[in-house]
């Protein structure tokens, strides 16, 4: 005797327990990505002031100074570059997650994706300083760190004295 066709109902709760388990795996990994990349500027900023602390002394050697903002320069290229790694990877999972809640008729319920952009879940016109990307605002704010250790190491090397 033959059973039939397979049960899709059956089927289809097993395509839907996948999905809510990749779900759950996913978003995790996502909200990890995202706290590791907020996590690199605020590291960096600190490491940035006590390395800025010691190249602005005005009574360390000139070496000391150079080699403080140097090092100051180099951090900032390596947490650009780990900032925007993480975001990578984090946008990434973003779209897969998006994708996840699609299948699951995430938006059917709720009226808007779970992980749809700010301005669909907010629905109302931002103002324009909550508009700005605050990942491209702190990717310039590690980069003037950069500038100023750069003029920093430049001043110590040359001897130039413009800064103290």
């Amino acid at each position: 005797m033959n059973p039939g066709p397979p049960d899709t109902q059956v089927e289809d709760q097993v395509s839907r327990d996948v999905l809510i388990a990749a779900y759950t795996v996913v978003g995790a990994r996502r909200t990890s990505l995202d706290t590791m990349m907020w996590q690199v500027p605020a590291l960096a900023t600190a490491a940035q002031a006590f390395l800025l602390t010691i190249a602005l002394q005005t009574d360390g050697s000139r070496a000391a100074q150079a080699i403080a903002a140097a090092l100051g320069a180099v951090l900032a290229v390596l947490s650009a570059q780990l900032m925007a790694k993480h975001r990578h990877l984090e946008m990434s999972d973003s779209r897969l997650t998006e994708r996840i809640e699609r299948q699951l008729g995430l938006e059917r319920g709720l009226g808007v994706a779970p992980h749809a952009a700010g301005r669909l879940r907010l629905g109302e016109r931002q103002p324009w300083w909550i508009r700005l990307s605050s990942y491209r605002l702190w990717l310039v704010g590690v980069a003037t760190f950069g500038v100023a250790d750069l003029v920093v190491a430049f001043d110590a090397m040359a001897n130039l004295g413009l800064l103290g």
